[in-house]
């Protein structure tokens, strides 16, 4: 058994190990494809350095060959699944580390895909068709924004790839099938975030944005989570004082110079250069948690509260990274983003039974215009209260 996994998991390496990509280039052009575009011995090097039939070729090759070697591993040499999937994903270490090319290959994106599919394959008999067809839905309106705001492979799967790792859990937590997809879901998005740091992509600190800031917001969420463990009203004081402290450093610093002087020393980075005068984010979006929870019940309060953490988050990301038209004095992707997580939050609260999908939507639309819209108004108060107002009303 010890030999036949071995010669199972050194098949799936020596398969993978056959790039397409290394051999079609040196044959059509006399050069090493390593050597021209991103540096990649893989499909899109290939389609775009090389020509497209060559890019197909060394596609349709890189997204067999784990499945090849999986295959083998659990057919004909009969070994169980969980080796048999140790072969497949061997293939994609061998695409990466070639032994003949000093172990310098691809990034082993298409066989990893291939292995995803077959899997995904499989799972499909498990799936109710009606559960199919809203899971496919949601990730295809999610990919569709994703395209619209992005316009970037390695993006498309920052966002993509969580989404879908959740929707397969949540369907299939106990299948042996789901923990190989979440396998290869991980490595793809280790991939895609490793070429977003290697060219740069996220470059969003300036002198008035707090990366940090934004990044923190989803700790917020542990206000609507902690409305599942204790009572709304023990949850209101304490957001009550958690509030009151915030507000009582604004109002010191904004009355006081030596306070802000000191705060500014003690917290470099709390508060923006457009806070200098006026009350800080922090303090306007911990009203709109205290004010969402004290006037909605729990699960509205949770919606609409959700849609102010991560709505307002993905705006200024998305917006940051990739606005372009402008609308008002946001962008247009930026509001995209907004509405895509406010989606996002929808499917999730309907899957759980807290808020009919229909219902919690409306919020979302209702949040994104509130979002865009010049209301002079803190977003961080008027998202939470007039979504959370229309989701009341139409309850």
């Amino acid at each position: 058994m010890l030999i036949t996994s071995f010669l199972g998991i050194l098949f799936g390496y020596l398969t993978g190990s056959i790039l397409p990509a290394y051999f079609l280039t040196l044959i059509v052009t006399g050069q090493d494809i390593r050597e021209r575009g991103s540096g990649h011995a893989g499909t899109t090097n290939v389609l775009r350095e090389v020509g497209v039939i060559p890019g197909i070729l060394t596609a349709m090759v890189d997204v067999l060959k784990g499945i090849v070697a999986l295959l083998f591993a659990r057919n004909i040499l009969g070994l169980p699944e969980t080796i048999a999937f140790a072969s497949g994903f061997a293939a994609i270490l061998g695409h990466v580390f070639p032994f003949y090319l000093h172990f310098r290959g691809g990034r082993g994106a298409a066989t990893t895909t291939g292995l995803l599919l077959y899997y995904l394959f499989r799972l499909a008999s498990f799936y109710e068709p009606r559960l199919l067809l809203a899971d496919l839905g949601f990730l295809l309106v999610l990919i569709l924004s994703a395209i619209l705001i992005a316009r970037e492979e390695n993006m498309l799967a920052i966002v993509i790839i969580p989404a879908f790792s959740f929707i397969i859990l949540f369907r299939f937590f106990s299948e042996a099938e789901s923990f190989f997809i979440l396998t290869c879901n991980t490595y793809i998005f280790v991939i895609s975030t490793l070429n977003i740091k290697k060219y740069n992509l996220l470059r969003l600190e300036n002198e008035d944005f707090r990366l940090w800031r934004v990044l923190i917001r989803p700790f917020a969420f542990s206000f609507p989570a902690l409305s599942f463990f204790m009572p709304v009203e023990k949850l209101i004081l304490l957001i009550g004082v958690i509030l009151a402290l915030f507000a009582f450093l604004d109002v010191s610093r904004l009355l006081f110079h030596k306070v802000q002087q000191v705060l500014n020393r003690i917290f470099p980075q709390m508060y923006k250069l457009s806070e200098k005068e006026r009350v800080s984010s922090i303090t306007g979006f911990l009203l709109g948690v205290f004010m969402a929870f004290l006037f909605f019940e729990q699960k509205i309060a949770i919606a609409a509260v959700s849609f102010s953490i991560f709505g307002d988050m993905s705006a200024k990301i998305g917006g940051k990274l990739f606005g372009r038209k402008k609308i008002f004095n946001k962008s247009l992707e930026g509001s995209l983003a907004f509405f895509t997580a406010t989606f996002v939050i929808s499917y999730v609260l309907f899957l759980y039974a807290i808020v009919p999908f229909w219902l919690s939507l409306a919020g979302g639309v209702v949040a994104t215009i509130v979002e865009l819209l010049p209301l002079h108004i803190d977003d961080n108060v008027s998202v939470p209260l007039l979504s959370g107002l229309v989701m009341h009303l139409f309850s």
